[in-house]
């Protein structure tokens, strides 16, 4: 959806699977101080163009240790997000998972959330939420399937398919339920 996040794929230790990503090139994981100017990040939309990656995904753990920068070495950060796992779309019965979130949920906890709190935007952000109206059932399908296939205990790739297209679908009105309760 257009957000800097790691390169990801399945990975093995023995017999065990894993999720794993690439490093974040120079890593900053302390992105406090960049938020006190948000100048000095290269893509500080993206802070608020992930509440509504998260609302379509409906992940609720959005936190300051989800947010990984990387230093452009003129004092300013690209910021990549980490950390989806809790996407209840992705997961065993995606269906009552994604629709037991409250909308006040899915904004950004924490010390992140009182941040950006103070200096939300006053509309949503249009361009993601376009990305995300746009992407077809097809394309979540290529997405998701392959994914699936590769991890034996997975069974609700379907469901999550069936569910994220339904959340793209109305994913105006998700984010704007967000956007009023926090």
């Amino acid at each position: 959806m257009g957000l800097r996040v790691p390169a990801a794929s399945i990975c093995s230790l023995g017999d065990d699977l894993y999720a794993g990503v690439e490093s974040v090139p120079k890593a900053q994981r302390n992105i406090r101080p960049w938020l006190r100017d948000l100048q000095r990040i290269n893509n500080s939309a993206d802070l608020f163009s992930v509440i509504a990656v998260d609302t379509w995904l409906a992940n609720d753990d959005r936190n300051m240790g989800n947010l990984v920068g990387s230093s452009l070495g003129d004092g300013r950060i690209d910021v990549f997000m980490i950390d989806f796992e809790k996407s209840r779309t992705l997961a065993e019965n995606p269906f009552m998972g994604s629709g037991n979130v409250e909308p006040r949920r899915l904004w950004p906890r924490d010390e992140l959330g009182g941040i950006l709190r103070r200096i939300r935007p006053a509309t949503t952000p249009a361009a993601v939420l376009d990305r995300i109206r746009g992407v077809s059932q097809r394309q979540i399908s290529e997405l998701i399937l392959p994914v699936a296939a590769e991890l034996p205990f997975i069974g609700w790739q379907d469901s999550s398919v069936e569910v994220l297209f339904r959340r793209a679908q109305n994913i105006d009105r998700l984010v704007e339920a967000v956007w009023e309760t926090n």
